[in-house]
């Protein structure tokens, strides 16, 4: 009967270790550095703190409505010691101040609805090598309704929490991008 049960617990270890490879995976692919970013629009990053420095790159800066407006953000690390890819929060606004922010982002920055879930914290955090830089893509579309043509800015501020440990955390903003979100052609 001990064999037995060792013997399952062996192939319910080899299910889940395959489940978390290819979760890593994913992860990783979604998540990679973005190591071309030749032809993209920069923004180079006008404010970093002690810890880090942020930089903004749109691929697009006009967008047909209805496709993905994506922006990525690299964080270099600045300080003398391996850092996590730090907390962060984007913003968007239109001509009319934000557009409609949808549940994801309002789980994210805590601006529920009444009677809306909220959601966990946590999640994959890459490690960043001293003197390294990691770049995550961001899709506005889960973050925002921006089915409106119009004129858009972005940014994003990540928190300082090498600082935040010692007591100075703060938090740092991009550079602001603009895009634009264009009406369908008839």
């Amino acid at each position: 009967m001990g064999r037995y049960r060792a013997r399952k617990l062996g192939k319910m270890t080899m299910r889940w270790s395959f489940r978390n490879f290819i979760l890593a995976l994913t992860l990783s692919v979604f998540m990679a550095p973005m190591g071309n970013a030749a032809n993209f629009q920069t923004t180079q990053a006008t404010s970093k703190s002690t810890t880090v420095s942020l930089s903004i790159i749109l691929p697009k800066d006009h967008i047909a409505a209805g496709q993905v407006p994506w922006v990525f953000l690299t964080v270099k690390n600045l300080s003398s010691d391996v850092i996590s890819y730090p907390q962060d929060r984007v913003y968007v606004e239109g001509g009319t101040g934000e557009p409609p922010t949808t549940l994801r982002q309002r789980q994210l920055t805590n601006r529920l609805q009444p009677g809306e879930p909220s959601i966990l914290g946590g999640g994959f955090e890459p490690n960043i090598e001293p003197e390294g830089s990691y770049t995550r893509k961001y899709d506005l579309s889960q973050l925002y309704d921006l089915s409106k043509p119009g004129k858009y800015t972005v940014y994003i501020e990540v928190l300082d929490a090498f600082n935040a440990e010692k007591g100075k955390g703060h938090w740092v903003r991009s550079p602001i991008a603009t895009f634009e979100i264009e009406s369908p052609t008839q």
